[in-house]
């Protein structure tokens, strides 16, 4: 906002302030102040920035103005921080918060909340910060809920929302145009091995056609958010309540740990809930070290493996992630992790993290771990009243061909679940056919195409066959109407576990827009999906094992992590890329 030159903006600035005082514009006046404050905060003088921020606040009295006052507020709170005074802080920081939640808890719409939040989660990262240092670790956990579980939350506390039963043309041309765009830029080539199960995109496929399809994407997303707010469900404001660590607590064994993790610019820790216990522990890593490690994990881990390049970046993560809770002795008889990610984190597979030792051992091989976006919706995920699920299990591979490991995949379902098993091969895995048997089906496994949606992430989807108008892509949009009842859904296919933010890739919040909490939202039980782009082959085989183990009644984690650690001890699989993209998220008991 301001250049080298402190001097010159100060004197603009005052200038803007003299001029929007003449002109009684109070509100402009105390945005003005907000500024001079900014700027004194960054010049190092703490206490000139304090009393800049409080006479903004005083200029501005009672009106709303929430933007302004957030700004106020929050600067006052940081300079309050800086200076040593954390109570006072904290209490600006909650004005702030209190202030911004009311107003988006006005908004209907979670995409237009999230939108509204966008820059604000500073102040709750902070505030979770300074409660820590103040030695209040369960009002910081609860601050740090009170971020990540508020959007996921309020959908869940709604309920499934049915779209019109009729569609406007203008929707019917929309879905046409990026069903015809989107067919444009897929490659047309044969897919060589080792195949993967992510479509490509064709090199010659022009910028044009790329920003074509973006354009048509928004504009369906901007008719959507029309239609929702025509939909009779959206006419009651719905909010739920954050739970504290002692309900995680009660709901946790002995043998299990919650850890939460809440990465800043400032600092990152990790939020350890036992059975009778809560920490946190400053894990003394950067956020932009970690976001690099995690990068280039993924980035090493490939379908060659030769060179295990990503054998230190894992190490790495383990001694900054879990060594610190290890070493308090918080993981001493643990044998399974419940893991809230947060930021970069959420693109890491925990599984595949090294622990030294004589020898090298992936974290896998101890424990048992399974994801939730947040400790309050893991609660809720489990006390969801859904209806006696049948034993029935629906299995669509839809591109046998081209994916030959998928045909062997459901025919091992079909053999695994004998009667109990219903399987849809080529053009009968359509759309329609899931809607069709979702009723009959616990667990609903697709093997198949998928494809991440980054710059709209409403339009990601797993691709099944096409019927009639029926471009067959179930999108995140559609997903959000799924009848589902507490179902295990398996999405055997690429970067099925990745989402976006609706303004950001990584979006500081809450606001993560992917299948798997489109899947959960609309009444799946838990969720298993792929970090990264899987092989086809080995896909197959590693669930293959899992239903093998899934049909004895354990659980879905249970079941996942023993395939993986079959395919671990397998050398053509032993490398992280052909077990490790897959994790349970949601409740999994």
């Amino acid at each position: 906002m301001f250049s080298g030159d402190f001097s010159a903006s100060r004197r603009t600035l005052i200038a803007a302030r003299e001029t929007l005082r003449a002109l009684k514009d109070a509100v402009g006046e105390a945005e003005a102040l907000a500024a001079l404050g900014d700027l004194s905060l960054r010049e190092g003088a703490i206490r000139v920035a304090a009393a800049t921020y409080r006479d903004g606040l005083r200029r501005l009295g009672s009106r709303s103005a929430s933007q302004v006052r957030w700004r106020l507020h929050t600067g006052l709170g940081d300079a309050l921080r800086k200076t040593g005074s954390l109570a006072d802080a904290a209490r600006e920081f909650r004005i702030a918060i209190a202030a911004t939640e009311k107003i988006a808890a006005g908004l209907r719409l979670e995409e237009r909340r999230s939108g509204f939040l966008s820059g604000k989660w500073s102040a709750y990262t902070k505030l979770a910060l300074i409660e820590q240092a103040r030695g209040r670790l369960a009002e910081a956990f609860a601050v740090s809920e009170q971020m990540r579980a508020r959007q996921m939350l309020d959908l869940l506390a709604r309920g499934r929302v049915h779209g019109p039963t009729t569609l406007p043309v203008q929707e019917q041309d929309l879905r046409r145009r990026i069903t015809i765009l989107t067919q444009r830029l897929e490659s047309t080539e044969e897919l060589h091995e080792p195949v993967v199960r992510e479509r490509s995109l064709s090199a010659r496929s022009s910028n044009t056609t790329r920003e074509e399809l973006d354009a048509a994407q928004k504009e369906y997303a901007r008719l959507l958010q029309r239609l929702r707010e025509s939909d009779p469900t959206y006419a009651s404001l719905v909010s739920a309540g954050i739970r504290s660590w002692k309900d995680v607590a009660a709901q946790l064994k002995r043998d299990q740990v919650f850890l939460e993790y809440l990465l800043t610019d400032s600092a990152c820790i990790v939020f350890v809930v036992t059975s009778d216990t809560l920490a946190a522990i400053d894990l003394k890593a950067s956020r932009q070290n970690l976001a690099d490690l995690v990068a280039f994990s993924r980035k090493t881990i490939d379908r060659k493996g030769t060179h295990e390049l990503w054998r230190a970046p894992l190490r790495r993560l383990y001694l900054n992630l879990l060594e610190p809770v290890a070493a308090a002795g918080y993981l001493r008889e643990k044998r399974s992790l419940l893991i809230a990610p947060h930021g970069d984190l959420q693109f890491l597979s925990f599984a595949a993290l090294i622990v030294p030792g004589s020898p090298d051992r992936f974290l896998v091989d101890r424990f048992q771990i399974a994801y939730a976006p947040s400790a309050t919706v893991w609660l809720q995920l489990g006390e969801r009243r859904f209806r006696s699920l049948p034993n029935g299990v629906l299995a669509m591979a839809p591109h046998v061909k081209r994916l030959p490991g998928s045909k062997k995949e459901a025919s091992a379902i079909s053999r695994i679940y004998g009667r109990n098993a219903l399987v849809r091969m080529s053009s009968d895995a359509t759309p329609r056919q899931l809607r069709a048997a979702l009723p009959k089906a616990g667990v609903v496994h697709l093997a198949t195409f998928g494809v991440l949606n980054k710059h709209n992430p409403l339009f990601s989807f797993i691709e099944l066959a096409p019927e009639g108008q029926d471009d067959g892509r179930l999108e995140v949009n559609e997903v959000f109407g799924l009848p589902l009842s507490g179902q295990l859904i398996i999405l055997s296919a690429c970067q099925t576990a990745l989402g976006s933010g609706a303004l950001a890739d990584v979006p500081p919040g809450d606001d993560w827009v992917g299948l798997v909490q489109a899947f959960l939202n609309a009444g799946a039980r838990s969720v298993v999906a792929s970090l990264w782009p899987v092989e086809d082959r080995a896909t197959g085989e590693l669930m293959e094992q899992f239903h093998e183990r899934l049909a004895t009644d354990v659980s879905p984690v249970t079941a996942l992590v023993e395939a993986q650690r079959a395919l671990l001890r397998n050398r053509p699989t032993a490398s992280p890329m052909y077990w490790a993209a897959f994790l349970v998220s949601g409740r999994s008991e």
